[in-house]
């Protein structure tokens, strides 16, 4: 990152806490930012530092003259009074320069995702992925509706879900927002594994077994209410979300090169067509120490994976000729 991004200082200048901005450095309510781009000025201010920083995240802002030139202000004074209720909050000024700070970039990429604006169209159509019940032929659905993407089959349940922008579903079809959900489950559940939570970067208390599932009432009937599954509870905001275990090894080296030497990309595949990320598919088989294991089966070779109680993988083994496993039983 280049020096001075986002942090206030740069050069040893300091830009927000006591450069009589008003500013104490103390924190703000985050109410006052919220009513601060209420103002559709601010607001463009804001917009318009955010392309200065957005190319490759430079340390980059404007003049006052420039600045207002591109918003399109013709009143110096009236431009002069919103530009400093930005300052200090989302704005800071060195020199002659106003410069936006991160935070400020982040909410603009939510504006300019649609978030905020936008009610979104639906999409739905059928993707190429096929339902894994096995008495089931249904292609899987894919449905975005009110900022939400569900992969579904029109038979059984839902089996995976995941907020998306309105941007996003303008651009692409349903088997790309497949590929889009998949990518960001997977970073989301990385993150949750690494004890950061995906929602408000707080602490995550990850367990395996989770004591009191509910995901496997929910969404599979069929299964027992103590179905295997690890849970991720966020300390901070309260986000709270149950995974099979299988889910929590999809990345790991082994699984991919099992997948790469048997012909296999594993990395665009969303969990439902993985077998071994679904619900039921992991035994447990040691309290103390925890020891979860999952196999992986490809082509009559398995490879097994045994988790410690935060989902970490703690030993691996592959086995050659094991022959096939029936689906509905493995």
């Amino acid at each position: 990152m280049v020096e001075g991004s986002g942090s206030g200082e740069t050069d040893g200048q300091q830009g927000v806490a006591g450069a009589g901005d008003g500013s104490s450095g103390a924190g703000v309510d985050p109410t006052a930012v919220f009513e601060l781009l209420a103002d559709e000025t601010r607001l463009s201010i804001v917009r318009e530092l955010a392309v200065e920083r957005y190319s490759n995240w430079r340390w980059s802002g404007k003049t006052f003259a420039e600045l207002r030139r591109a918003v399109g202000v013709e009143d110096a004074g009236n431009f002069s009074y919103h530009l400093e209720k930005l300052r200090g909050r989302l704005v800071v000024k060195e020199g002659d320069e106003y410069y936006l700070l991160n935070h400020g970039l982040q909410i603009v990429g939510a504006v300019e995702s649609g978030r905020y604006s936008d009610a979104s169209e639906v999409v739905r159509g059928a993707t190429s992925y096929d339902c894994p019940y096995p008495d089931c032929e249904r292609a899987l659905e894919g449905i975005y509706e009110d900022q939400y993407f569900r992969l579904r089959c029109p038979d059984h349940h839902r089996f995976a879900a995941t907020i998306l922008p309105p941007t996003v579903a303008v651009a692409h079809s349903p088997d790309e927002l497949v590929e889009i959900m998949t990518v960001d489950t997977r970073q989301e559940v990385q993150r949750a594994r690494a004890g950061v939570c995906p929602n408000c970067w707080g602490p995550v208390d990850v367990a395996l077994p989770a004591e009191d599932p509910t995901l496997a009432s929910q969404i599979e009937p069929d299964l027992p209410d103590d179905a295997l599954l690890a849970t991720f509870d966020c300390r901070q905001c309260g986000l709270s979300f149950e995974m099979p275990p299988g889910a929590c090894v999809v990345d790991h080296p082994a699984v991919v090169a099992f997948h790469h030497d048997h012909g296999e990309d594993i990395r665009g595949r969303p969990y439902v067509a993985l077998p071994f990320c679904g619900i039921g598919r992991a035994a447990l088989e040691s309290e103390d120490p925890v020891r979860v294991r999952v196999d992986v089966r490809l082509d009559g070779d398995a490879l097994h994976l045994w988790l410690d109680g935060e989902t970490d993988v703690v030993a691996y083994d592959r086995e050659a000729n094991v022959g096939e496993v029936d689906r509905a039983a493995e």
